[in-house]
């Protein structure tokens, strides 16, 4: 009889073991399979798959901080006593050492901060805070940013030999609004970081000094920039600074003897950074900084809150407030940052708005005033700057618009001999 012939004694063999009928005709041919093949088959029950292994989430990262301290030695000692020392460097502004750390893992922030004041008592400790540009994209309306402060008449009785300094994302210098102008950018991020992007930075340098001739011309065009690119890609793909660069870059300002700074964008209080915005305006040099766009009830944002710093809301071209705009008894100007052209990081332009855009309105006027008065101490060109506004809102100054509008003709004059240049 053939394999495949009915054989009723094989079949009750088969059903004594619990097989199928239908496996009577199976068995020959796992009778023919080689040893390697057929035991790879099972006939004892269904198939048990492995459950999947569950991984534990990584540990997230040890906090930063930053450590001014008063020498080199004391940087060593506090990374002797096991913080990761990722960064250091000399502060001259301050006459200091920065040092960048990572907590240990055994230690939480205020237990760092109190072995750290144990250990180097003359020490400035706080958290390696992050800075953001504040800005925000908006639609395509017309805007009339320099008509509304009256720029546009002004500004070319402006004094030419103009020099901005600004701490900001990466600037494209080959933009063609650029071509000609006197630029000079440093990078200040700490090694083995990714620059940032280039839109925020270039978009405030041509604000203030691009050429005239293009499709987003400068405040002042012809003015010479100062640009330290403090800010670099995090993690998520966003442009950040922390305290650590960022002082490095105030650092840089004092050191090449610039008198107006614009600080575009906002943060947390720091008291490391405090030291250099002391240091700063201790030099006579005016730091210009947004105010920030986390809204009027949001608790003040930092460097534009700090004493002395020259803080700068957004209003739109009917001179109502920025809706996002922070508000303080330290807000001290008003200036267009809503609906506002501005360049893109390669070519033409965009409609942004922002604290980041009005800012640049306000270190151009001063920039300009101190240019036509070198000799002034900068608390009066603040207060004349003060004296020509336009009052918004309640009479006088009030924490919502400051002392108002900022206003070209209280910083311009006519004098024929010091034109300011309309091309490159």
């Amino acid at each position: 009889m053939s394999d495949t012939e009915f054989d009723p004694i094989r079949r009750r063999m088969l059903m004594r073991l619990g097989l199928a009928a239908g496996a009577v005709y199976a068995a020959p041919v796992l009778m023919s399979l080689g040893a390697a093949r057929a035991s790879s088959v099972s006939f004892s029950g269904p198939v048990r798959r492995a459950r999947p292994v569950q991984r534990a989430a990584p540990p997230p990262p040890r906090p930063e901080i930053v450590v001014s301290a008063p020498d080199a030695a004391a940087i060593d000692a506090i990374s002797a006593e096991g913080y990761e020392l990722l960064s250091r460097a000399s502060i001259a502004a301050t006459a200091s050492e920065l040092g960048r750390f990572v907590v240990p893992a055994n230690l939480t922030i205020d237990e760092a901060r109190a072995q750290i004041a144990g250990l180097v008592p003359a020490a400035i400790f706080d958290i390696n805070a992050i800075y953001r540009p504040e800005e925000m994209a908006c639609g395509e309306e017309s805007c009339a940013a320099f008509d509304l402060i009256g720029w546009k008449s002004a500004a070319h009785g402006c004094p030419a030999d103009t020099v901005i300094g600004m701490v900001d994302t990466t600037v494209n210098g080959d933009h063609a609004a650029l071509a000609d102008v006197a630029i000079e950018t440093f990078p200040v991020i700490a090694e083995g970081r990714q620059p940032s992007g280039a839109v925020h930075g270039t978009a405030v340098a041509i604000l203030m000094a691009g050429r005239a001739d293009t499709r987003t011309p400068g405040l002042l065009s012809g003015a010479r920039i100062v640009a330290a690119e403090a800010f670099h890609k995090d993690a998520s793909g966003n442009d950040a600074a922390d305290t650590f660069d960022v002082v490095r870059a105030l650092d840089a300002m004092v050191a090449r003897d610039l008198r107006v700074v614009n600080l575009s964008f906002t943060g947390p209080d720091n008291a490391v950074l405090k030291t250099i915005v002391d240091a700063a305006l201790a030099k006579d040099m005016i730091l210009v900084a947004a105010a920030g766009n986390a809204g009027p009830n949001a608790d003040p944002l930092f460097p534009a809150a700090y004493d002395g710093v020259v803080a700068v809301t957004a209003v739109d071209s009917q001179s109502r407030i920025y809706r996002r705009a922070n508000a303080g008894d330290h807000v001290d100007f008003s200036a267009p940052g809503v609906q506002l052209w501005t360049a893109a990081s390669v070519s033409g332009g965009r409609y942004r708005s922002g604290t980041s855009y009005a800012a640049p309105f306000v270190s151009a006027a001063l920039a300009a005033a101190r240019a036509s008065a070198p000799d002034a101490p900068s608390g009066d060109l603040i207060e004349a700057l003060a004296e020509g506004v336009v009052d918004l809102g309640e009479p006088g100054r009030d924490a919502t618009f400051g002392w108002g509008l900022v206003q070209a003709p209280a910083i311009c004059n006519a004098d024929a001999a010091r034109l300011m240049p309309t091309g490159g």
